[in-house]
Protein backbone atom coordinates (compact mmCIF):
# COMPACT_ATOMS: atom_id res chain seq x y z
CA UNK A 1 0.00 0.00 0.00
CA UNK A 2 1.25 3.49 -1.04
CA UNK A 3 1.64 6.45 1.88
CA UNK A 4 -1.38 8.11 2.22
CA UNK A 5 -3.36 5.69 0.80
CA UNK A 6 -6.76 4.37 2.33
CA UNK A 7 -6.84 1.48 4.24
CA UNK A 8 -7.35 -1.88 2.27
CA UNK A 9 -10.30 -3.22 3.83
CA UNK A 10 -12.47 0.27 3.05
CA UNK A 11 -11.90 -0.40 -0.41
CA UNK A 12 -15.23 -0.32 -2.41
CA UNK A 13 -13.84 -4.31 -3.34
CA UNK A 14 -13.61 -5.10 -0.05
CA UNK A 15 -15.55 -3.38 1.93
CA UNK A 16 -18.04 -5.92 2.55
CA UNK A 17 -15.73 -8.27 3.61
CA UNK A 18 -15.42 -7.22 6.93
CA UNK A 19 -18.86 -7.51 8.87
CA UNK A 20 -17.35 -6.37 12.39
CA UNK A 21 -16.54 -3.00 10.91
CA UNK A 22 -19.47 -2.87 8.62
CA UNK A 23 -21.36 -2.58 12.01
CA UNK A 24 -19.32 -0.33 13.48
CA UNK A 25 -19.68 1.82 10.37
CA UNK A 26 -23.53 1.24 9.65
CA UNK A 27 -24.63 3.82 12.48
CA UNK A 28 -21.44 6.55 11.38
CA UNK A 29 -23.57 7.14 8.35
CA UNK A 30 -25.84 9.52 9.79
CA UNK A 31 -22.93 10.90 12.02
CA UNK A 32 -22.34 15.35 10.76
CA UNK A 33 -18.32 14.25 10.42
CA UNK A 34 -19.06 11.90 7.67
CA UNK A 35 -21.46 14.57 6.12
CA UNK A 36 -18.60 17.04 6.25
CA UNK A 37 -16.25 14.63 4.84
CA UNK A 38 -18.34 14.19 1.66
CA UNK A 39 -19.42 17.33 1.07
CA UNK A 40 -16.16 18.87 1.11
CA UNK A 41 -14.91 15.51 -0.39
CA UNK A 42 -11.58 15.11 1.71
CA UNK A 43 -9.08 12.38 0.92
CA UNK A 44 -8.22 9.43 3.62
CA UNK A 45 -5.39 11.74 4.73
CA UNK A 46 -8.00 14.84 5.72
CA UNK A 47 -10.43 12.27 6.69
CA UNK A 48 -8.33 10.17 9.42
CA UNK A 49 -7.27 13.23 11.44
CA UNK A 50 -10.58 14.83 11.66
CA UNK A 51 -12.23 11.37 12.70
CA UNK A 52 -9.08 10.69 15.48
CA UNK A 53 -10.06 14.43 16.91
CA UNK A 54 -13.64 13.63 17.62
CA UNK A 55 -12.46 10.26 19.37
CA UNK A 56 -13.31 8.18 16.39
CA UNK A 57 -12.29 5.14 15.18
CA UNK A 58 -10.70 6.65 11.67
CA UNK A 59 -10.86 3.25 9.56
CA UNK A 60 -14.87 2.81 11.15
CA UNK A 61 -15.52 6.52 9.66
CA UNK A 62 -14.06 5.98 6.24
CA UNK A 63 -15.83 2.82 6.01
CA UNK A 64 -19.10 4.68 6.24
CA UNK A 65 -17.43 7.77 4.27
CA UNK A 66 -17.06 4.93 1.45
CA UNK A 67 -20.76 2.93 1.56
CA UNK A 68 -22.08 6.71 1.52
CA UNK A 69 -19.46 7.64 -2.07
CA UNK A 70 -20.45 3.92 -3.45
CA UNK A 71 -24.03 4.54 -3.61
CA UNK A 72 -23.67 7.11 -5.90
CA UNK A 73 -20.94 6.27 -7.79
CA UNK A 74 -20.92 6.56 -11.98
CA UNK A 75 -18.60 3.61 -13.21
CA UNK A 76 -16.02 5.30 -16.51
CA UNK A 77 -15.80 2.23 -18.80
CA UNK A 78 -11.94 2.64 -18.45
CA UNK A 79 -9.92 -0.62 -16.75
CA UNK A 80 -6.96 0.48 -14.16
CA UNK A 81 -4.07 -0.62 -14.75
CA UNK A 82 -4.18 -1.67 -10.75
CA UNK A 83 -7.48 -3.23 -11.35
CA UNK A 84 -11.15 -2.20 -11.46
CA UNK A 85 -12.80 0.89 -12.78
CA UNK A 86 -12.49 4.34 -13.13
CA UNK A 87 -15.68 6.24 -11.44
CA UNK A 88 -16.97 9.27 -9.99
CA UNK A 89 -19.76 10.19 -7.37
CA UNK A 90 -22.36 13.29 -8.64
CA UNK A 91 -22.41 15.83 -5.59
CA UNK A 92 -24.07 18.44 -5.16
CA UNK A 93 -21.02 20.97 -5.35
CA UNK A 94 -20.32 19.33 -8.43
CA UNK A 95 -23.53 19.97 -9.55
CA UNK A 96 -23.51 23.34 -8.13
CA UNK A 97 -20.03 24.24 -10.04
CA UNK A 98 -21.57 22.75 -13.46
CA UNK A 99 -24.51 25.19 -13.51
CA UNK A 100 -22.30 27.99 -12.57
CA UNK A 101 -20.17 26.85 -15.58
CA UNK A 102 -23.33 26.62 -17.67
CA UNK A 103 -24.54 30.01 -16.90
CA UNK A 104 -21.26 31.32 -18.52
CA UNK A 105 -22.85 30.55 -21.48
CA UNK A 106 -25.94 32.44 -21.43
CA UNK A 107 -27.59 31.80 -18.59
CA UNK A 108 -26.75 34.97 -16.89
CA UNK A 109 -24.00 35.54 -13.90
CA UNK A 110 -21.02 38.20 -15.02
CA UNK A 111 -18.91 35.73 -17.24
CA UNK A 112 -22.30 35.29 -19.33
CA UNK A 113 -21.01 35.43 -23.03
CA UNK A 114 -24.38 35.01 -24.92
CA UNK A 115 -25.74 38.22 -22.99
CA UNK A 116 -25.84 40.71 -26.31
CA UNK A 117 -24.93 43.61 -23.97
CA UNK A 118 -21.35 45.05 -23.25
CA UNK A 119 -17.61 44.17 -24.30
CA UNK A 120 -18.99 40.19 -25.56
CA UNK A 121 -22.08 41.77 -27.92
CA UNK A 122 -18.68 43.43 -29.96
CA UNK A 123 -17.21 40.45 -32.37
CA UNK A 124 -14.00 42.40 -32.53
CA UNK A 125 -13.76 42.56 -28.38
CA UNK A 126 -14.35 39.28 -28.47
CA UNK A 127 -11.32 38.43 -31.19
CA UNK A 128 -9.09 40.40 -29.12
CA UNK A 129 -10.42 38.38 -25.58
CA UNK A 130 -10.03 35.20 -27.43
CA UNK A 131 -6.45 36.09 -29.02
CA UNK A 132 -5.18 37.16 -25.42
CA UNK A 133 -6.41 34.16 -23.79
CA UNK A 134 -5.10 31.70 -25.92
CA UNK A 135 -2.10 33.56 -25.60
CA UNK A 136 -2.05 33.32 -21.97
CA UNK A 137 -3.13 29.97 -21.82
CA UNK A 138 0.05 28.71 -23.67
CA UNK A 139 1.92 30.64 -21.74
CA UNK A 140 0.36 29.62 -18.17
CA UNK A 141 0.47 26.16 -19.56
CA UNK A 142 4.32 26.17 -20.55
CA UNK A 143 5.21 27.79 -17.07
CA UNK A 144 3.29 24.60 -15.45
CA UNK A 145 6.10 22.51 -16.85
CA UNK A 146 8.90 24.62 -16.58
CA UNK A 147 9.24 27.34 -19.13
CA UNK A 148 10.66 30.20 -17.32
CA UNK A 149 9.44 33.42 -18.62
CA UNK A 150 8.19 36.10 -17.37
CA UNK A 151 4.31 36.90 -18.48
CA UNK A 152 4.95 39.82 -20.10
CA UNK A 153 7.90 38.82 -22.05
CA UNK A 154 5.75 35.86 -23.20
CA UNK A 155 3.04 38.04 -24.59
CA UNK A 156 5.49 40.03 -26.05
CA UNK A 157 7.20 37.00 -28.30
CA UNK A 158 3.61 35.57 -29.18
CA UNK A 159 2.57 38.93 -30.49
CA UNK A 160 6.22 40.14 -32.03
CA UNK A 161 6.04 36.74 -33.98
CA UNK A 162 9.62 36.90 -33.47
CA UNK A 163 11.58 33.57 -34.02
CA UNK A 164 12.00 31.74 -30.30
CA UNK A 165 15.71 32.29 -28.55
CA UNK A 166 15.52 29.88 -25.42
CA UNK A 167 13.52 25.92 -25.30
CA UNK A 168 11.46 28.08 -22.54
CA UNK A 169 10.34 30.39 -25.17
CA UNK A 170 9.79 27.41 -27.88
CA UNK A 171 7.63 25.97 -24.95
CA UNK A 172 5.23 28.98 -24.71
CA UNK A 173 5.18 28.95 -29.07
CA UNK A 174 5.00 25.76 -29.32
CA UNK A 175 1.60 25.82 -27.32
CA UNK A 176 0.20 28.48 -28.80
CA UNK A 177 0.35 26.59 -32.53
CA UNK A 178 -0.93 23.82 -30.72
CA UNK A 179 -4.12 25.70 -29.18
CA UNK A 180 -4.28 27.21 -32.62
CA UNK A 181 -4.35 23.85 -34.49
CA UNK A 182 -6.74 22.18 -32.04
CA UNK A 183 -9.29 24.59 -32.74
CA UNK A 184 -9.43 23.45 -36.49
CA UNK A 185 -10.46 19.88 -35.64
CA UNK A 186 -13.23 20.35 -33.44
CA UNK A 187 -15.26 18.74 -35.65
CA UNK A 188 -13.35 15.57 -35.98
CA UNK A 189 -12.80 12.60 -34.02
CA UNK A 190 -10.10 12.37 -30.99
CA UNK A 191 -7.46 9.41 -32.80
CA UNK A 192 -4.19 8.44 -31.72
CA UNK A 193 -2.91 9.46 -34.46
CA UNK A 194 -4.11 13.53 -33.73
CA UNK A 195 -3.34 12.84 -29.78
CA UNK A 196 0.93 12.08 -31.85
CA UNK A 197 0.35 14.94 -33.85
CA UNK A 198 -0.52 17.30 -31.00
CA UNK A 199 1.87 15.81 -28.74
CA UNK A 200 4.69 16.42 -31.29
CA UNK A 201 3.97 19.94 -31.95
CA UNK A 202 4.02 20.67 -28.05
CA UNK A 203 7.39 19.31 -27.58
CA UNK A 204 9.15 20.82 -31.20
CA UNK A 205 13.05 21.17 -30.96
CA UNK A 206 12.48 20.79 -27.00
CA UNK A 207 13.13 17.64 -26.64
CA UNK A 208 16.43 15.79 -25.43
CA UNK A 209 15.80 12.81 -27.94
CA UNK A 210 13.74 14.11 -31.00
CA UNK A 211 13.16 10.72 -31.90
CA UNK A 212 10.75 10.53 -28.77
CA UNK A 213 8.05 13.06 -30.65
CA UNK A 214 5.13 11.31 -31.83
CA UNK A 215 5.41 7.94 -30.42
CA UNK A 216 4.07 5.96 -26.97
CA UNK A 217 7.34 5.59 -24.57
CA UNK A 218 8.79 2.54 -24.01
CA UNK A 219 9.54 0.05 -21.15
CA UNK A 220 12.97 0.85 -21.57
CA UNK A 221 12.06 5.17 -21.64
CA UNK A 222 12.71 5.20 -17.92
CA UNK A 223 9.24 8.12 -17.54
CA UNK A 224 8.50 9.04 -13.86
CA UNK A 225 7.80 12.55 -11.94
CA UNK A 226 9.89 13.17 -9.31
CA UNK A 227 9.84 16.25 -7.02
CA UNK A 228 12.43 18.41 -7.61
CA UNK A 229 12.56 19.67 -4.07
CA UNK A 230 13.59 16.01 -2.55
CA UNK A 231 14.34 13.93 -5.67
CA UNK A 232 11.18 11.67 -4.53
CA UNK A 233 9.78 9.45 -7.22
CA UNK A 234 5.79 10.87 -6.36
CA UNK A 235 4.35 9.32 -9.81
CA UNK A 236 5.36 6.47 -11.84
CA UNK A 237 3.02 6.20 -15.06
CA UNK A 238 1.63 2.51 -15.55
CA UNK A 239 3.33 0.01 -17.62
CA UNK A 240 4.32 0.79 -21.26
CA UNK A 241 3.00 -2.45 -22.45
CA UNK A 242 -0.33 -1.92 -23.87
CA UNK A 243 -0.38 1.91 -23.80
CA UNK A 244 -2.00 1.66 -27.67
CA UNK A 245 -4.94 -0.22 -26.26
CA UNK A 246 -5.83 1.66 -23.62
CA UNK A 247 -5.04 5.12 -25.22
CA UNK A 248 -7.30 3.70 -27.74
CA UNK A 249 -10.07 2.84 -25.29
CA UNK A 250 -9.19 6.62 -24.27
CA UNK A 251 -10.30 7.75 -27.62
CA UNK A 252 -13.61 5.76 -28.21
CA UNK A 253 -14.37 6.75 -24.62
CA UNK A 254 -14.08 10.56 -26.24
CA UNK A 255 -15.73 10.16 -28.84
CA UNK A 256 -18.75 8.15 -27.81
CA UNK A 257 -22.17 9.88 -27.16
CA UNK A 258 -23.52 9.83 -23.49
CA UNK A 259 -26.89 10.42 -23.32
CA UNK A 260 -29.99 9.33 -21.94
CA UNK A 261 -29.21 6.81 -18.62
CA UNK A 262 -25.05 7.46 -19.96
CA UNK A 263 -25.44 11.13 -19.76
CA UNK A 264 -21.94 12.15 -18.37
CA UNK A 265 -22.23 16.10 -18.56
CA UNK A 266 -19.33 17.70 -21.33
CA UNK A 267 -17.30 19.64 -18.34
CA UNK A 268 -16.96 16.66 -16.18
CA UNK A 269 -16.19 14.23 -19.07
CA UNK A 270 -13.44 16.61 -20.71
CA UNK A 271 -11.96 16.98 -16.62
CA UNK A 272 -11.70 12.81 -17.12
CA UNK A 273 -9.77 13.20 -20.43
CA UNK A 274 -7.68 15.39 -18.75
CA UNK A 275 -6.95 13.22 -16.01
CA UNK A 276 -6.78 9.94 -18.01
CA UNK A 277 -4.25 11.42 -20.68
CA UNK A 278 -1.84 12.79 -17.12
CA UNK A 279 -2.26 9.35 -15.53
CA UNK A 280 -1.51 7.07 -18.70
CA UNK A 281 1.57 9.06 -19.56
CA UNK A 282 1.84 8.46 -23.27
CA UNK A 283 4.86 9.69 -24.12
CA UNK A 284 8.54 10.87 -22.38
CA UNK A 285 7.93 14.43 -22.74
CA UNK A 286 4.59 16.60 -23.38
CA UNK A 287 2.03 14.89 -21.10
CA UNK A 288 0.69 17.53 -19.01
CA UNK A 289 0.39 19.95 -21.62
CA UNK A 290 -1.23 17.13 -23.93
CA UNK A 291 -3.75 16.31 -21.39
CA UNK A 292 -4.89 20.42 -20.86
CA UNK A 293 -4.71 21.03 -24.62
CA UNK A 294 -7.50 18.00 -25.02
CA UNK A 295 -9.27 18.96 -22.14
CA UNK A 296 -9.57 22.76 -23.91
CA UNK A 297 -10.20 20.96 -27.45
CA UNK A 298 -13.01 19.22 -25.51
CA UNK A 299 -14.96 21.67 -24.20
CA UNK A 300 -14.90 23.83 -27.13
CA UNK A 301 -16.27 21.35 -29.25
CA UNK A 302 -19.16 20.42 -27.27
CA UNK A 303 -20.14 24.32 -27.35
CA UNK A 304 -18.28 25.69 -24.35
CA UNK A 305 -16.97 29.03 -25.76
CA UNK A 306 -16.51 30.46 -22.78
CA UNK A 307 -13.17 28.66 -22.53
CA UNK A 308 -11.68 30.89 -25.33
CA UNK A 309 -11.91 33.69 -22.85
CA UNK A 310 -10.25 32.04 -19.58
CA UNK A 311 -6.75 31.37 -19.16
CA UNK A 312 -7.20 28.44 -16.82
CA UNK A 313 -3.67 27.20 -16.77
CA UNK A 314 -2.59 30.37 -14.36
CA UNK A 315 -4.84 29.12 -11.98
CA UNK A 316 -3.51 25.53 -12.08
CA UNK A 317 0.01 26.93 -11.83
CA UNK A 318 -0.46 29.00 -8.76
CA UNK A 319 -2.44 25.65 -7.03
CA UNK A 320 0.37 23.16 -8.17
CA UNK A 321 -0.04 21.21 -4.87
CA UNK A 322 -3.65 20.15 -4.57
CA UNK A 323 -3.54 19.84 -8.47
CA UNK A 324 -0.73 17.28 -7.81
CA UNK A 325 -2.70 16.14 -4.95
CA UNK A 326 -5.82 15.40 -6.75
CA UNK A 327 -4.02 13.08 -8.86
CA UNK A 328 -2.84 11.16 -6.60
CA UNK A 329 -6.07 11.07 -4.47
CA UNK A 330 -7.62 9.80 -7.39
CA UNK A 331 -4.83 7.14 -7.98
CA UNK A 332 -4.92 5.97 -4.51
CA UNK A 333 -8.45 5.78 -3.63
CA UNK A 334 -9.97 3.00 -6.28
CA UNK A 335 -9.31 4.99 -9.18
CA UNK A 336 -12.36 7.52 -7.81
CA UNK A 337 -11.70 10.68 -10.62
CA UNK A 338 -14.12 12.80 -8.02
CA UNK A 339 -11.15 14.51 -6.49
CA UNK A 340 -9.84 15.41 -10.09
CA UNK A 341 -13.28 16.50 -11.18
CA UNK A 342 -13.90 18.47 -7.71
CA UNK A 343 -10.44 19.92 -8.17
CA UNK A 344 -11.00 20.99 -11.78
CA UNK A 345 -14.22 22.53 -11.32
CA UNK A 346 -13.33 25.12 -8.83
CA UNK A 347 -10.62 25.72 -10.86
CA UNK A 348 -12.81 26.53 -13.46
CA UNK A 349 -15.43 28.68 -11.42
CA UNK A 350 -12.89 30.42 -10.07
CA UNK A 351 -11.81 31.20 -13.65
CA UNK A 352 -15.31 32.16 -14.80
CA UNK A 353 -15.37 34.75 -11.98
CA UNK A 354 -11.82 36.33 -13.01
CA UNK A 355 -13.27 36.57 -16.37
CA UNK A 356 -16.41 38.31 -14.90
CA UNK A 357 -13.53 40.76 -13.15
CA UNK A 358 -11.54 41.23 -16.59
CA UNK A 359 -15.01 42.23 -18.91
CA UNK A 360 -15.74 44.46 -16.23
CA UNK A 361 -12.24 45.83 -16.55
CA UNK A 362 -12.26 45.87 -20.13
CA UNK A 363 -15.80 47.96 -20.49
CA UNK A 364 -14.00 50.56 -18.49
CA UNK A 365 -10.81 50.69 -20.19
CA UNK A 366 -12.68 50.67 -23.61
CA UNK A 367 -14.88 53.88 -22.16
CA UNK A 368 -11.38 55.76 -21.66
CA UNK A 369 -10.00 54.85 -24.73
CA UNK A 370 -13.83 56.62 -25.56
CA UNK A 371 -12.99 59.60 -23.89
CA UNK A 372 -9.44 59.63 -24.71
CA UNK A 373 -9.84 60.16 -27.67
CA UNK A 374 -13.51 62.21 -28.46
CA UNK A 375 -11.77 65.02 -29.39
CA UNK A 376 -11.13 63.11 -32.30
CA UNK A 377 -13.74 60.45 -33.65
CA UNK A 378 -12.14 59.78 -37.06
CA UNK A 379 -9.77 57.22 -34.99
CA UNK A 380 -11.11 53.54 -35.05
CA UNK A 381 -11.93 51.60 -31.74
CA UNK A 382 -8.71 49.79 -32.28
CA UNK A 383 -6.89 53.15 -32.58
CA UNK A 384 -8.56 54.51 -29.22
CA UNK A 385 -7.59 51.13 -27.55
CA UNK A 386 -4.42 51.24 -28.06
CA UNK A 387 -3.66 54.43 -27.11
CA UNK A 388 -5.22 53.42 -24.25
CA UNK A 389 -3.02 51.07 -23.53
CA UNK A 390 0.15 52.93 -24.05
CA UNK A 391 -1.02 55.84 -21.50
CA UNK A 392 -0.77 52.74 -19.05
CA UNK A 393 2.00 51.38 -20.27
CA UNK A 394 4.17 54.19 -22.00
CA UNK A 395 7.14 52.11 -22.87
CA UNK A 396 5.20 49.83 -24.64
CA UNK A 397 6.73 48.81 -28.11
CA UNK A 398 4.45 47.97 -30.52
CA UNK A 399 5.04 46.96 -34.54
CA UNK A 400 2.24 45.89 -37.42
CA UNK A 401 2.94 42.16 -36.42
CA UNK A 402 1.77 42.70 -32.81
CA UNK A 403 -1.03 44.95 -34.03
CA UNK A 404 -2.60 42.90 -36.64
CA UNK A 405 -2.24 39.78 -33.96
CA UNK A 406 -4.03 41.49 -31.17
CA UNK A 407 -6.87 42.33 -33.33
CA UNK A 408 -6.78 39.75 -35.97
CA UNK A 409 -6.38 42.30 -39.13
CA UNK A 410 -4.64 42.06 -41.95
CA UNK A 411 -1.06 43.57 -42.02
CA UNK A 412 -2.20 46.33 -43.72
CA UNK A 413 -5.01 47.25 -42.09
CA UNK A 414 -2.66 47.10 -39.22
CA UNK A 415 -0.49 49.91 -40.93
CA UNK A 416 -3.37 51.67 -41.65
CA UNK A 417 -4.30 52.13 -38.31
CA UNK A 418 -0.64 52.72 -36.84
CA UNK A 419 0.34 55.24 -39.76
CA UNK A 420 -3.10 57.58 -39.06
CA UNK A 421 -1.60 57.32 -34.80
CA UNK A 422 1.45 58.87 -36.50
CA UNK A 423 0.34 61.54 -38.55
CA UNK A 424 -1.37 62.92 -35.42
CA UNK A 425 1.42 63.02 -33.15
CA UNK A 426 0.48 60.12 -31.06
CA UNK A 427 2.86 57.78 -31.99
CA UNK A 428 6.39 58.33 -32.31
CA UNK A 429 7.48 55.54 -35.48
CA UNK A 430 11.50 54.44 -35.23
CA UNK A 431 13.69 51.70 -37.23
CA UNK A 432 15.30 48.81 -35.93
CA UNK A 433 17.09 47.33 -38.60
CA UNK A 434 14.71 46.73 -41.56
CA UNK A 435 11.83 47.09 -39.15
CA UNK A 436 9.49 49.94 -38.07
CA UNK A 437 8.22 50.35 -34.16
CA UNK A 438 6.43 52.77 -32.51
CA UNK A 439 5.68 54.03 -29.14
CA UNK A 440 3.74 56.58 -27.33
CA UNK A 441 4.62 59.84 -28.22
CA UNK A 442 6.70 62.31 -25.86
CA UNK A 443 3.27 64.55 -25.30
CA UNK A 444 0.45 62.09 -26.54
CA UNK A 445 -1.64 62.05 -23.34
CA UNK A 446 -1.72 66.23 -23.73
CA UNK A 447 -2.40 66.11 -26.79
CA UNK A 448 -5.87 63.90 -25.97
CA UNK A 449 -6.57 65.92 -23.10
CA UNK A 450 -6.42 69.00 -24.93
CA UNK A 451 -3.46 70.71 -23.09
CA UNK A 452 -1.88 70.61 -26.89
CA UNK A 453 -3.51 70.97 -30.04
CA UNK A 454 -4.58 68.08 -31.81
CA UNK A 455 -2.19 68.03 -34.68
CA UNK A 456 -4.31 67.80 -38.67
CA UNK A 457 -2.70 64.63 -40.19
CA UNK A 458 0.07 65.14 -42.21
CA UNK A 459 1.73 63.85 -45.30
CA UNK A 460 5.38 61.82 -44.54
CA UNK A 461 6.93 59.99 -46.99
CA UNK A 462 7.30 56.26 -46.87
CA UNK A 463 9.66 53.97 -47.65
CA UNK A 464 9.51 50.43 -48.60
CA UNK A 465 10.34 48.53 -45.54
CA UNK A 466 9.51 45.15 -43.97
CA UNK A 467 7.44 45.87 -41.03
Amino acid sequence: MKAGSPPESCSFATIFSHPSRWERAFPLMSDPLVGKINRSYESWRAAAPMARARGLDSEDVWCAVKVLRMSGRRKVPLIRTEGGEFGYTETPSISESLHRIDQSLGGGGPAALESGEGMVSDPMMRRRFAIRSMMEEAIESSRIEGAVTTRNDALDLLRSGREPKTEHERMVVNNYVAMQDIKTWLDRDLTIERLHNLQTILTEKTLVDPAQAGRFRRSTDNVRIVDDRTNETVFTPPPAGGLPDRVRAICDFANRKHTGDEFIHPIVKACILHFLIGYEHPWCDGNGRTARAIFYWFVLKHGYTVFEYMAVSELIRKSWGQYAEAYLNTENDDGDLTYFIYYKLRIIVRAIDQLGEHLEREEAKVRRGLQLAADDPSLNLRQRLLLEHAIRHPRTVYTVKSHATSNRITAHTARSDLDGLVQRRLLSPYKAGRMISYVLAPDAQDRLTGKVKPAAPRRRPRKSVST
